[in-house]
């Protein structure tokens, strides 16, 4: 990774196995009272990194859809 480029890279292609799986590995819940403060703040962080992942799929996807409407149109 290079700390100097401000531009992050792109994601590949998130496919909906993926997301589903991660999102079933990490489901979103409520922690457990039995958790420590610890386990409460790393569950968050997985949880966290899936969220992101299903709102870069979204964009993908939505920028796909646009491009194949764009290209319809010429």
């Amino acid at each position: 990774m290079n700390y100097n480029n401000p531009e992050p890279l792109s994601f590949p292609v998130l496919s909906d196995e993926l997301i589903n799986a991660l999102d079933s590995h990490f489901p979103q819940r409520h922690p457990d009272l039995s958790f420590s403060d610890r386990e409460v703040w790393f569950k968050a962080g997985q949880r966290a990194v899936v969220d992101y992942l299903i709102e870069q799929q979204t964009r993908q996807k939505e920028t796909m859809l646009t491009e194949n409407i764009l290209e319809n149109q010429i």
